[in-house]
């Protein structure tokens, strides 16, 4: 075969190579822009939002100042961006606030609740940091026109460095004693089903219960593999919440409840079958 020919077939299969790529390009990409930058993410309210990003559906959580070392009182700051990439400013009062700040370790310790106050496009508020390890921010909210049954969560860690005391995750059990009040799970230590609706039931002894956060009390769930906060709805008139959560496993939960003008603080854990 001449050299000609040869040089000729070879020109002809990286011919058929490119065309074959331009084309498989094409099928899998439609639409793609040019300048993908320019297109914002969608703000349809969609459900499950956990809380392990800094951003979902076009909304994002950027730190401004994050703890860096133990103590008490450390500062606190972020920024919560809308669809638009503007700093968010309106948003639905949900249980008494517009934004809802959580804290915990990776080992489910540590556990605040926090309610910072919103200045000139920026929520600050502070968090007393007793140990090292690796932290979590969750930043809980609800923007207008979005559904109030599904919140946007949103997730910022940070890091304290030097030792730390890593605690085991509590066994599950039936009551918990905090403050001098009993708190007890009145399904004992019934395990939950998956994706299957539930009503997790508490009582309290040992004090008179007074309104908190709009409720009798304040739930949050922490599912124990991934860190994720799964959002509890409270009942009406009992420490009572609805519950659905999408996982097996374990979670750990935080029950809030305030007596004597003073906020109390019961975990448990459970399981999801």
């Amino acid at each position: 075969m001449s050299r000609s020919l040869n040089s000729k077939l070879i020109y002809g299969v990286i011919g058929a190579v490119f065309l074959a790529t331009v084309v498989y390009v094409l099928a899998v990409l439609p639409g793609r822009s040019a300048r993908p930058s320019e297109a914002a993410p969608s703000p349809s309210p969609v459900a499950h939002s956990d809380g392990l990003t800094d951003s979902f559906s076009g909304y994002l959580m950027r730190a401004v100042t994050l703890p860096s070392q133990r103590g008490k009182a450390v500062p606190i700051a972020f920024q919560i961006f809308g669809p638009d990439g503007i700093p968010l400013e309106k948003y639905q009062t949900v249980q008494t606030k517009q934004l809802h700040l959580y804290l915990i370790r990776d080992d489910l310790s540590g556990y605040q609740h926090l309610h910072p106050e919103l200045g000139e496009a920026i929520w600050k508020t502070t968090a007393d940091i007793a140990d090292g390890g690796s932290y979590r921010l969750f930043a809980e909210f609800t923007p207008e026109g979005w559904d109030a049954l599904h919140p946007v969560i949103l997730g910022l860690n940070f890091i304290i460095t030097g030792d730390t005391q890593v605690r085991p995750l509590p066994a599950p059990a039936a009551s918990a004693t905090v403050d001098g009040h009993v708190v007890s799970r009145l399904d004992g230590t019934t395990h939950l089903k998956v994706n299957e609706g539930a009503l997790l039931r508490f009582a309290v002894t040992g004090g008179t219960l007074e309104p908190y956060l709009g409720a009798a009390a304040h739930l949050s769930a922490f599912e124990v593999r991934t860190g994720a906060l799964a959002h509890l709805h409270p009942g009406t008139e009992e420490i009572a919440f609805h519950t659905q959560f999408a996982n097996r496993g374990e979670y750990r939960l935080f029950l809030e409840f305030q007596s004597g003008g003073k906020v109390h603080e019961a975990a448990f854990t459970i399981f999801v079958t």
